[in-house]
């Protein structure tokens, strides 16, 4: 039952490919050809290794395989080329979360589906030890339990193995605090208990009650060391704080058409990292560099959004500016410690 099946209608991009296949079938035989070596070359730039990528033109862009790529930005390997496990412990107490800078990763445990549906390589544990502090959790209601997804795509996966890995982390790094976006993904299926319920539950029988927080309102660093805090995306009784809430800014213009838009992205992203700046401290700024269409798939995004993070980064190496929680597809170990070094 948990296997994944993707529906074209279940799932946008292919909504669009099931549009240009019926319309494919609609034209003359030249027109026809034409369109498939287009969609070819196309296909060839969006899905290659490098191909179409800035990634080329980096000294530093090493090919591990054909299609695994390690450099200082973008990592799509099994493991990141180094970790940085107890770096908050630097941050002073009385410091609100809100004030520091946060690495995250979007869709941290889609790692199945193929090359529409695939967000992240590494496995949660190793997100944690490479430094990341947000993490986005997609958690299907199912029978009262809660199975990873991707849209319609089983991870492989469930809030169990979630609660399981966060709760030893936190065990084994006390003065780390871990931020998790918990949201109900796809249709909830054969309930009995509301989706509150089930989380609570879980986190009681295969974690620690005591390691959550509970509060409604965004703690300090002091306050949160070695907890974990729920940023809750699903209705019903709250747990921890309410994700959206109006102390939280966020910016998540996922839908990218082609490769050839990025730039549109990039700037809707560079304007919130400028709002988070001079915003108030009290705020929660949330900015996803991840996003998806029929051309531009989360590898091909990634490995250009991770670029221009990067060197955007890279100029402000020397200074100390709250940007928020910034949250990435595939980040590299190297980018991911520039976000760390803000604060």
């Amino acid at each position: 039952m948990m296997a994944c099946h993707l529906y074209m209608m279940e799932m946008e991009p292919w909504r669009m490919w099931e549009w240009v296949i019926l319309g494919f079938k609609s034209m003359e035989q030249s027109c026809k050809r034409r369109l498939m070596m287009v969609t070819i070359v196309l296909l060839a730039i969006t899905t290659g290794p490098s191909l179409g990528s800035p990634a080329v033109h980096n000294p530093e862009h090493v090919i591990t395989s054909l299609y695994k790529t390690q450099n200082h930005y973008f990592d799509n390997t099994d493991k990141p080329e180094f970790t940085n496990p107890d770096w908050m412990a630097d941050i002073l107490d009385e410091k609100s979360i809100t004030e520091i800078s946060l690495p995250g990763t979007h869709d941290t445990m889609a790692l199945y589906g193929g090359i529409v549906v695939q967000c992240q390589s590494w496995t949660l544990q190793l997100h944690l030890e490479a430094g990341v502090r947000f993490l986005d959790i997609r958690a299907r209601h199912y029978y009262n339990e809660l199975p990873i997804h991707h849209g319609v795509c089983y991870q492989h996966a469930t809030f169990h193995d979630v609660v399981n890995v966060t709760m030893a982390f936190l065990e084994n790094h006390p003065k780390e605090v871990l931020l998790m976006r918990l949201k109900e993904e796809y249709k909830p299926k054969g309930n009995t208990e509301t989706m509150y319920q089930t989380v609570v539950r879980y986190l009681k029988e295969f974690g620690d009650w005591n390691r959550v927080w509970k509060n409604h309102y965004i703690p300090s660093i002091g306050e949160a060391r070695g907890k974990l805090v729920i940023l809750q995306d699903f209705d019903g009784e709250l747990l921890g704080i309410r994700y959206g809430a109006d102390n939280m800014s966020i910016s998540d213009d996922y839908k990218i058409p082609t490769i050839s838009k990025i730039s549109l992205k990039w700037d809707g992203v560079k304007k919130h990292f400028k709002d988070a700046i001079v915003g108030d401290k009290k705020n929660m700024y949330l900015t996803y560099t991840s996003g998806v269409g029929v051309l531009a798939f989360p590898k091909q995004v990634a490995e250009h959004m991770n670029f221009k993070l990067f060197h955007f980064l890279n100029h402000r190496s020397t200074q100390r500016q709250r940007l928020g929680t910034i949250i990435m597809d595939f980040p590299a170990a190297w980018l991911i410690k520039m976000i760390i070094d803000l604060n």
